[in-house]
């Protein structure tokens, strides 16, 4: 498989493989990147954000059971 012709930040060649049917890896690959006006950038982190809002409060959830079921000790172990 040929390598990537795409350029480091610091000017050297990339050394990753590059894409089938194409001159470069998916990192340096510009026909993703410019795909035709997507979401801008603000419109992307806020999807980010929002995906993890349930992780964050299945997360308290947890971690207020531990601390509630905590009390008795001989059941649960300490941490």
């Amino acid at each position: 498989m040929p390598r990537c012709e795409g350029t480091t930040r610091s000017g050297n060649r990339c050394k990753l493989d590059a894409r089938p049917d194409s001159l470069f890896c998916h990192l340096h690959d510009q026909s993703e990147k410019s795909g035709g006006g997507g979401a801008t950038s603000a419109e992307e982190e806020a999807a980010e954000f929002g995906d993890l809002i349930p992780l964050v409060v299945a997360g308290a959830v947890v971690a207020g059971f531990l601390f509630l079921f905590r009390s008795f000790g001989r059941w649960i172990p300490r941490f």
